[in-house]
């Protein structure tokens, strides 16, 4: 009890805006997810696409300029709720391919769905008194025992499969979960929109109690297929007729003016093929102005519905906030905002006309992707994309907002990875990590609570020895401090492991192995340490 008190007064008190009163229950939960978002998507993160409620969010709380997660949307999703590594709780690899690499199907870790060796930190939650609600992407496991219900949410309507058309899902015999059942999707409304129209309905139903919330507001926007209200994507014609590569530069340098990218940084040169999730194509990376203008007008295309699906998004969430203040639950909450992993390369404009697509390009009668470039803009600064363990696939923007905080500071430059988010949601709610759950042992965790940090009483999350791993595909990386190692085959890497100081170099341009050959070895050992801990059965990329 006087933990809570104190961890009350302390959020209250948090910088010199926040209100001089003591709420009367521990604060609610928010956490937001995108899809495939790229670093430099965000207005606040130097995007020209309109974000202005994620932006007003940023303004009174604070941006993270080092946040990492896993570079794919499930194994990250796994660390978020389990506060440990994916390799631990089940999602050691995608569930759609562990099937088809050899060594990995029936082990542990491997199981494609949130294990028995770890809990859901909304089911902690709920035990300790919350309100659970997700509304959107599960993607960890697809059966009644695997669902959101089993994992400690009260309410949910998810979606269990990996992605979805936007409009029509049901037609593609996608799975969704209502509360304790399977559930068919509204066909033709707007998936932001319908969740958003979910979480909302959530909240209020269970309003009489007067119980915090934790709500994970897990959008399926922006990942592909790219679709959005034709309002939306009206909004964005013509403003990427000036192509991928200049874009790029504009974002990059966009950041660089926020102060988000240190002044003598370059912006990193580009391969010279294509790649997808799994491989690199034999296609090559072409340059804008290498395109005729049929070409240019459907690549265009392809980022404005991109830029229209994030645009909807922050309405949404706008209409969330608005919701929350008009009950008085906006300031005694917590929020963040994250993207499960970097862009998304896939390329792909399906269209009912084959030789004409632009009428159809978003609609829910496309199947639109934009592709290595587009993503490589909205990468930004980070090499790379959705896949690897370069910064392009790993390196997230996150927001956070305090209980009653109204004004921000200075963007957070410390070290912050997924896996401090489900300690940091406990520690808000004045509980513990079990060693054991219903009988079974538990993992420990790996993350660590963010609120020393946030309350100040610490000015780090986690020190230079902390040490965390990244393996999907085959594809490796391992970050100690400042330093990291990693291992990306050809052509995009050089196969074997190089060294990078992240700090004066997050473009990764510089291996510097054999200028820091203690420090190679160093974290070689490191990684052999961490393969081992975590049972990664490593594959061929």
């Amino acid at each position: 009890m006087k933990k809570n008190c104190f961890l009350l007064i302390i959020l209250c008190c948090l910088f010199c805006s926040f209100k001089k009163q003591k709420p009367d229950k521990t604060p609610n939960i928010v956490l937001i997810v995108a899809d495939d978002l790229g670093y430099s998507d965000l207005g606040c993160f130097g995007s020209e696409i309109a974000t202005p409620n994620i932006d007003a969010l940023a303004k009174e709380g604070q941006l993270f300029t080092n946040f990492y997660t896993e570079s794919t949307c499930s194994p990250s999703r796994a660390m978020l709720l389990t506060g440990t590594d994916n390799h631990i709780s089940g999602l050691g690899d995608m569930a759609e391919r562990v099937s088809s690499v050899p060594g990995e199907m029936g082990q542990p870790g491997y199981e494609g769905y949130l294990n028995n060796r770890v809990v859901s930190v909304a089911q902690l939650l709920k035990d300790a008194g919350y309100h659970t609600y997700i509304a959107g992407k599960w993607h960890l496991g697809l059966t009644a025992d695997q669902s959101p219900h089993a994992k400690g949410f009260e309410r949910s309507f998810a979606l269990l499969d990996a992605a979805a058309n936007h409009f029509y899902p049901d037609n593609l015999s996608t799975s969704f979960w209502e509360d304790d059942h399977f559930a068919k999707y509204p066909n033709g409304q707007y998936s932001t929109d319908v969740y958003t129209d979910k979480m909302i309905s959530f909240i209020k139903d269970g309003r009489s109690d007067k119980k915090s919330f934790f709500l994970y507001a897990a959008y399926t926007a922006p990942h592909w297929p790219l679709q959005a209200p034709a309002e939306y994507i009206e909004k964005y014609r013509g403003v990427y007729d000036i192509g991928y590569d200049s874009l790029r530069s504009l974002r990059f340098n966009a950041l660089k003016q926020k102060g988000l990218v240190p002044a003598n940084v370059e912006l990193p040169q580009l391969p010279k093929v294509k790649g997808d999730l799994y491989n690199a194509t034999n296609q090559p990376l072409l340059k804008w102005i290498s395109l005729d203008k049929n070409e240019q007008r459907i690549k265009a295309r392809e980022m404005e519905i991109y830029a229209a699906m994030i645009d909807n998004l922050d309405y949404n969430i706008g209409r969330l906030i608005k919701y929350l203040k008009s009950t008085g639950e906006y300031d005694n909450t917590f929020f963040v905002f994250i993207s499960d992993n970097g862009p998304s390369s896939l390329e792909a404009n399906l269209t009912p006309n084959k030789l004409d697509p632009y009428p159809y390009m978003g609609t829910y009668r496309s199947f639109v992707a934009y592709g290595s470039q587009w993503a490589h803009a909205s990468s930004a600064v980070n090499t790379l994309y959705k896949g690897y363990s370069a910064e392009g696939g790993i390196h997230s923007p996150m927001i956070i907002k305090m209980p009653f905080q109204k004004k921000g500071g200075a963007p957070v430059a410390a070290f912050s990875t997924i896996m401090d988010l489900a300690p940091t949601f406990l520690d808000l709610a004045n509980t513990k990590y079990p060693s054991t759950y219903q009988g079974r042992s538990l993992a420990p965790y790996q993350g660590a609570s963010m609120i020393p940090f946030l309350t100040k009483a610490k000015n780090s999350m986690h020190d230079d020895n902390y040490v965390m791993g990244w393996e999907l595909f085959g594809r490796c990386a391992l970050r100690k401090g400042k330093w990291k190692i990693s291992k990306i085959e050809k052509p995009f890497g050089t196969g074997d492991f190089q060294l990078f100081n992240i700090d004066e170099d997050p473009t990764e341009s510089h291996n510097v192995s054999e200028q820091f050959p203690a420090k190679y070895q160093e974290l070689l050992a490191e990684w052999n340490a961490y393969v081992k801990e975590n049972g990664v059965i490593l594959a061929n990329p």
